[in-house]
Parts: structure tokens; sequence; C-alpha cells
């Protein structure tokens, strides 16, 4: 895998996980994430206009079908990870999410998008999707505070649900990611961006309208302002950052590699909010890491 890329996936993945942990620990995470979308048009817009301004860059609509289509799975993406948030774990929900996602891509890259998988580079995918499974496993079985028996309990029951929305939440990053495999090399990155923002936030602008959904996001902009603005600087920085990387790398290289987010994921929610053990973690996270080297070397 290309160096400037896998430094830029890096990048992107501290960022993701960090986004994340914000929205989980906001009082709604799905009306967290919905005042989000308001600000990232704006902040996409800015960057393409600085752009256009500063590189004489002239923005470039050209591949607004597949922008609409990914601002609509990428409006999926936040229904089902703000609902998975506030039923279950950052640590059940993020790791099913991100980790079961490159399957679905590495599918999607060969079929239609004509990426190479070389045997090394397969077998470099297999060892993180094998550690991203375990660690979700464990965060499964551990999820909660081991010295809260109430807490632990009411979290099992409603364990189903958020595993189900991961688990959807990553057939929404295997789609788009795809799509957005397309799109960026026809338009400029931050051209590319707003398209795609903009259409996110029309699509997820009727959920937004009902009563009570409406009350909770402008709960979220009174009281959760500056968590808010950073994470959306946080969601444009690693989108740019990831997308830009999927110029240089397949698809499922690229989406494998992020991979790392897992780690910071489980990390912040295990140690920031007390969900779990990191113990049994460490073991598959070594896996992971391991795959992600055989990976980079076998493209």
């Amino acid at each position: 895998m290309d160096p400037i890329a896998l430094a830029l996936v890096a990048a992107s993945a501290g960022m993701h996980a960090v986004w994340n942990y914000l929205a989980k620990r906001a009082t709604d995470s799905l009306a967290f994430l919905c005042a989000l979308s308001t600000l990232s048009p704006l902040i996409a817009g800015s960057a393409m206009l600085i752009e256009w301004w500063l590189l004489d860059t002239v923005p470039d609509f050209s591949t607004w079908k597949l922008a609409i289509l990914s601002g609509v799975i990428q409006a999926s993406y936040f229904m089902f990870t703000g609902s998975g948030y506030n039923r279950g774990d950052l640590s059940v929900v993020y790791p099913l999410s991100r980790g079961v996602a490159p399957v679905f891509i590495a599918i999607l890259g060969v079929f239609f998008l004509k990426d190479p998988l070389s045997p090394l580079g397969s077998v470099g995918i297999l060892l993180v999707l094998l550690g991203t499974l375990a660690l979700a496993s464990d965060a499964i079985r551990n999820s909660g505070d081991p010295g809260e028996q109430k807490k632990r309990a009411s979290l099992r029951s409603h364990l189903g649900s958020s595993v189900g929305l991961g688990l959807l939440a990553a057939v929404s990053i295997a789609l788009y990611h795809v799509v957005d495999k397309a799109g960026a090399q026809g338009a400029t990155v931050t051209s590319y961006l707003f398209m795609m923002n903009t259409a996110m936030l029309v699509a997820l602008t009727p959920l937004m309208l009902k009563k009570r959904r409406a009350q909770e996001i402008r709960t979220v902009f009174k009281t959760q302002r500056i968590r808010m603005i950073i994470s959306a600087v946080l969601v444009y920085s690693a989108y740019m950052l990831v997308v830009t990387a999927m110029m240089r790398a397949p698809a499922a290289y690229v989406a494998t590699a992020r991979n790392l987010s897992i780690l910071i994921g489980i990390g912040l929610g295990t140690m920031r909010l007390q969900e779990g053990r990191v113990g049994m973690r460490l073991g598959a996270g070594t896996v992971m890491l391991a795959g992600m080297t055989v990976l980079a070397l076998g493209a």
C-alpha cells in the first residue's frame, strides 16, 4: 500500500474515532448526528471556495449523481450509528460497523471497481477481520461496567438491537466507500464532499422535522455547540483524508487499514466511558495490527 495513502488513513482513523466518541457522549446521539449534518455542508463548501481562491481550482460537479447517492447512504449510516449509540456501547457498535464493512467492500471492490486483491493482501484483510471480530465479540461479552449489575442487565436488554444497527451501519459504510471510490476519481475532493454533505443533509431533513427529534436537535445546539463544531471539523477532515487516500490505493485496502480507528474507539469507550475491560482485547488488537502490516506489504 502506498505509504502516503497509509499515513492519510491513519490520521483519518484517529479523527474518526474521536468524533464517534463525542457523538456517543451526547445526551441523544442521533439528534447530535442530525445537528452535525447541518454544519457539514458549510465546512465542505468553505473548503471548496478556499481551494478555488488559493489554488485556482475550479469546482467540479461532474460526479453529482454519485455524490447524491453517497449522501443518501451517509444519511442511513448516521441514522444507524446514532440509534446504535443510543441503545448500546461505543465499544459494541463501533467495532461492528467498522470491522465488518471491509468484507462487503472487498466483494464490491473486486466486482464493480476492478480493484485487484493480491494473495498477501487477502491474508492481511483476513487477519484484520479476525482481529476486528474478536474485539467486537469481547466488547459484546463485557459491555457495561462489570461492577454495576443493573447497568449490565439494561445494556444486555438492548444488545440485540445495537448489534443489528452496527451491522446495518457496516453495510452503509461498504456502499458509500465503493460509491466514493468512483465519485472521487471524477471530481475534486472538496467539490465532491460539498455535494455529498449537502445531499446527506437533504436526506436527513424529514427525520429532523419530526416534532420530538426537532426538539432534541435544538437542545443539542443550545447545550453542546462546541462539541458539535469540533465533531463537524473532524468528520470533514477525516473524510477528506480517506477520499484522498482512495485516489492512491484500492478501496478495500484503504477501508481495512482505516480499522486502526477500532482500537482507538475501543480505548476511548473502555477507558473514558468505562464500558468494559481491555485486557482480553489486546491479543485481538495485535492480530489486527499484524494484518494491517501484511496488507501494506502485499499491496
